[in-house]
């Protein structure tokens, strides 16, 4: 069984090859689906994407649909994860920005969150749904940074929501090209991610996440007073908190283990999300990053000061 998948982490460039948002959806009054008992409608929804990289656990697998898997057609939607009180399984939709039909199959816990509570991007009632990219055997960057740039957020940062047809017709226009080419590392419409620099300031200390003064091997992650002579200048781009070479990633495997700098690797240690309320969380599992005794470990989520980290954006060092 999958667990959480991924959620948004900052604001993102959408590709100019790719649908605009405020596209129209298609006449409502469309030729309806064969044996269909119910009309199609439109809904506003929050998209994120998951891939073979950030799955949990690493794969294809699924909550309820066996292997993820689709190509966007109407007869092969691409499957989708959300809270099954939200989008029934076996749902079909249809996405008009990137013109794929796709299919509920699979559990995400912060679409959960954010559809029955108060989650990670909003709620209670945010329609969230992580559509399935792919990835298997290309490079993993590459697969996330892909998912990354296809995530669509406001200005602000909040998540930014874009029209579906829920019970669509069978004949709408379906793109050719995949959402991920494995093959040739390309994202659909040539769609880049951003990368943001700057220092990640604890709300309850005040001081800032960062490594040692020169760090060129592994080593703890730790906060010290915001200075511009620390190394504190952090990038983020895709899920990968990036210092020189190394990246943020969690040492242990529970609640209570420590964050390090360690060589990059793309593995699922070193996947997090940033979350529109200042919090970074653990792809892999709903686990922020927290402040304990002055280190820099993993803690079940409560949004205390402890667990929001400010960023304040400086040039790329």
């Amino acid at each position: 069984m999958s667990g959480p998948h991924r959620w948004r982490r900052a604001t993102l460039a959408v590709a100019s090859g790719l649908v605009a948002a405020s596209v129209a959806v298609a006449p409502l009054n469309a030729r309806p689906a064969v044996g269909a008992s119910t009309s199609p409608s439109s809904v506003a929804v929050y998209v994120t994407y998951y891939g073979w990289y950030d799955n949990t656990p690493p794969g294809c697998a699924t909550s309820y649909s066996g292997c993820a898997r689709g190509d966007g057609t109407y007869a092969h939607p691409i499957t989708f994860a959300s809270d099954s009180r939200e989008f029934p399984v076996g749902t079909v939709l249809y996405y008009p920005t990137i013109e794929k039909y796709v299919v509920m199959g699979d559990s995400c816990q912060e679409c959960t969150l954010d559809w029955r509570g108060r989650g990670p991007d909003g709620g209670p009632r945010l329609h969230h749904l992580d559509i399935w990219l792919g990835g298997k055997g290309a490079n993993a960057f590459d697969v996330i940074n892909c998912e990354d740039a296809l995530t669509q957020a406001l200005p602000s940062g909040a998540p930014l929501l874009t029209p579906f047809i829920v019970h669509p017709p069978v004949d709408l226009p379906v793109s050719g090209q995949p959402l991920f080419n494995a093959s040739t590392n390309q994202c659909l419409g040539g769609a880049t991610s951003s990368a943001t620099h700057g220092r990640y300031r604890n709300a309850m200390t005040g001081e800032c996440l960062a490594g040692p003064v020169g760090v060129s091997a592994k080593s703890w992650a730790l906060t010290a007073p915001c200075s511009a002579a620390r190394d504190e200048n952090i990038k983020f781009e895709g899920a990968f908190f990036v210092l020189g070479r190394l990246c943020l990633q969690i040492a242990g495997a529970g609640v209570g283990s420590r964050l390090a700098w360690d060589p990059c690797n793309g593995g699922p240690r070193q996947q997090w999300s940033i979350n529109p309320n200042q919090t970074i969380t653990w792809i892999q599992y709903t686990r922020c990053v927290s402040i304990s005794a002055k280190r820099v470990v993993l803690a079940p989520c409560t949004s205390r000061s402890a667990q929001r980290w400010v960023l304040h954006a400086e040039p790329a060092p």
